[in-house]
This record gives C-alpha cells, sequence and structure tokens, in this order.
C-alpha cells in the first residue's frame, strides 16, 4: 500500500482549483519571454533555442521543478532600404547617397516581418503534474528604423494530472468533492487553449500585453455536482534600455500579472549587461521574493545564466533556496548579436 506524502497536507491546504490556474513562473521570464507573450516570437535575429530549469524548496521530497523548452525564430524575407533618397532635398552629388547605402549608415528594415516558434512547459509538485505543448507566431509591422509593433497568437495543449496512486486519504463520511472529480476522470484533464499577445519595441524600450487560457476551459470535464474553470491571466510587460557606452547597457523591466482571483503579481529588475560578454542582475517581487541572477556569453552560439531565489518573509524556510539556470542557443547568428531582452 502506497504511503501518503509527508507534504501531502501541504499541498490539500491549498485548494487544487488554484493550482490548476497557475502557468509556470520563471525569476529570468524575459530569457523565456515567449511563453508568457507570443508577440515576442521572433524578435532575434537568429532562431533562439532555449532550455530552463527552476527547483524549488531544494532538499525537499516532492518539491515544486519545472522545465522548459523553447524556440523562435524570424522568417527570412529580402531587407527593404528606406528610400531617403525620394524623401529629401536633393543634393549636388547622387553617389552620397550610395556611399552611404554601401557603408550601412543608411538603415535597412523590413516592412512586414514573421516569427513562428513554440515551447513546451512541465510543472512537477509532489503528486501534482502539469505540461504544456504550443506552437506560436507573430506578424512584425515596422512602424519606424528603430520601432516595430508585433502581434502574436499561440495554440497548444494544456494537461494536469494528479498521482492518484499516490494520495490515500483519512477514514471520513463526507469524500473530498475535487479530489472526487479528479478520480472521476483518472486524475487527468487536458485541453486545447490559446493565448495572444501585443509587442511594441525599440531601440530604446519596449512594451507589451498578453492574454493565457483565453478559452477558458472547465477544470472537471464530465463531472457532476462540481464545476469550475480556468481562468484568463493578464500579463504586462515593459522595460527600458540605456546605452551609457560602447560597453555597458542598463535594463529596468517589469512584468506584472492579474486575473480575477489571484493578488496582483509583479516584478521588477533591474540588469546591466557588459558588452557582449555578461549580464548581472536583481529582482524583487511582491510575494517578497528576492532574486540575484547573471548570465555569460560564452561565445556567439552559446550563452548560459543562473539565479537564486530569496525569500523575506517568515517562511523563509520554504520559500528560499529556490534555483534557476537557463542555457541557451544562438542558432544561424550570421550578425553575432545577442538577445533583445537581456
Amino acid at each position: 500500500m502506497n504511503r501518503v506524502f509527508t507534504c501531502i497536507g501541504l499541498f490539500l491546504v491549498i485548494p487544487l482549483y488554484a493550482w490548476a490556474q497557475q502557468p509556470s513562473y520563471f525569476s529570468q521570464y524575459f530569457q523565456s519571454a515567449m511563453t508568457i507573450n507570443p508577440a515576442i516570437t521572433g524578435t532575434e535575429e537568429f532562431l533562439d533555442l532555449k532550455l530552463g530549469y527552476r527547483q524549488q524548496w531544494s532538499g525537499i521530497e516532492g518539491a515544486p521543478e519545472s522545465y522548459f523548452v523553447s524556440a523562435h525564430s524570424p522568417l527570412s524575407k529580402k531587407e527593404v532600404t528606406f528610400p531617403y533618397q525620394n524623401n529629401s532635398l536633393r543634393i549636388s552629388d547622387p553617389n552620397i547617397y550610395t556611399n552611404l547605402q554601401n557603408s550601412g549608415q543608411i538603415k535597412k528594415f523590413n516592412p512586414i516581418r514573421h516569427g513562428v516558434g513554440g515551447y513546451i512547459l512541465s510543472d512537477q509538485q509532489g503528486v501534482f503534474n502539469q505540461q504544456s505543448g504550443f506552437l506560436s507566431y507573430a506578424l512584425h509591422i515596422t512602424l519606424s528604423p528603430t520601432t516595430t509593433l508585433a502581434l502574436g497568437v499561440a495554440g497548444g495543449v494544456n494537461s494536469r494530472e494528479i498521482d492518484v496512486s499516490n494520495i490515500k486519504l483519512g477514514e471520513t463520511e463526507i469524500p473530498d468533492p475535487t479530489y472526487e472529480a479528479y478520480l472521476a476522470q483518472q486524475g487527468r484533464v487536458t485541453n486545447f487553449d490559446m493565448n495572444a499577445g501585443l509587442f511594441l519595441y525599440a531601440d530604446k524600450f519596449y512594451v507589451g500585453y498578453a492574454a493565457d487560457r483565453i478559452f477558458q476551459n472547465e477544470l472537471y470535464s464530465s463531472v457532476e455536482n462540481i464545476t469550475g474553470k480556468q481562468l484568463i491571466n493578464h500579463f504586462g510587460l515593459a522595460g527600458l534600455r540605456f546605452r551609457v557606452n560602447a560597453n555597458l547597457l542598463i535594463a529596468p523591466g517589469i512584468l506584472v500579472k492579474y486575473n480575477e482571483v489571484d493578488p496582483l503579481l509583479y516584478d521588477i529588475n533591474l540588469r546591466f549587461k557588459f558588452g557582449d560578454l555578461a549580464w548581472v542582475g536583481a529582482s524583487y517581487r511582491n510575494t517578497q521574493m528576492l532574486a540575484g541572477m547573471a548570465g555569460i556569453n560564452i561565445n556567439d552560439f552559446i550563452n548560459l545564466s543562473y539565479s537564486y531565489d530569496y525569500g523575506l518573509a517568515d517562511i523563509n524556510a520554504f520559500s528560499s533556496n529556490v534555483h534557476e539556470i537557463m542555457l541557451g542557443f544562438m542558432l544561424f547568428n550570421t550578425k553575432d548579436v545577442t538577445p533583445y531582452l537581456w
């Protein structure tokens, strides 16, 4: 006979309904931003492949763990030169336009670009397990040589599962209705869903909005006497990019999450990027969490980063010891550029 998980009481204090609402959350969210906002798909000038792992409550059996793998890339399209010559006063020497264009001082841009991508997320919390797999597309509309508006959509599958074989309830005459509902579905619920977003970005700033779980699927399909549905999560994303000099970029940012049930969540962060070599930063989350983070570009192909969360609340023993690591591959990076968001 399977024993009850030693931490099962902790999990049951939190309603299963609430657990089913929560998508994966990473302190280094800017590294996996296209999983939050599909409009970010294709913002890089290369194929951005990312692998991430997050471990909470290190050292406790059944503690939460999250994994993800994502990839997104722009679709290639011939660049268009902005027609400066046709939109300026005539000069005495027309060869100046040709010389400027050949020198690269006249910027080229695509009036419309497309980005495609996808990701897989997995959360494990003791007997609870949640997986998501989505494909995304974004349309990027150039507003000026330095500013672009992107519209994105993602569609895929969310699956939530409880390992009922590792749960044993005590003797009671009143059954738990939520547990009984999951048991009636063999512990698993799978739904198709969609996410959508907008993203405006330029050399010096970015701002975006996204909504996920748009279909608001029922949590308990074909189960009588109990109802519940997923709530739409609203995300706001914004940041600035201050170029101090050729070797230092300062990038403050904020992520805000809201739905009809949970308290407003926000994450404020500040990062310092040192050329194309490395970056360091810190963030504060209003759940009384402070995170330190750092990353390095090993070369123009591989990057690696790490963050550690420290809880400022009285329950630091549970909220601290959160480790997060990201491994990135910049494929087809012909221009030797580093990622835009970080």
